[in-house]
């Protein structure tokens, strides 16, 4: 199955501490292990958040 990666402010990943593996939500299972090792507590990350600064408002 292929994963469609995620993009634009506020994408979401999980690592496993365990094992290193990053993956997206998509990947992890309803229980929340790690599809690779299955250690149980995945780390969020969080990546983009809020925009930056506007242009001043010019038009």
């Amino acid at each position: 199955m292929r994963i469609i990666p995620l993009r634009g402010a506020g994408v979401a990943w999980f690592k496993c501490p365990a094992c290193r593996l990053k993956c997206w939500p998509t990947a992890v299972g309803p229980d929340g292990q790690c599809p690779r090792c299955g250690e149980a507590r995945m780390l969020k990350l969080s990546f983009g958040g809020r925009a930056t600064a506007s242009d001043g408002g010019r038009s």
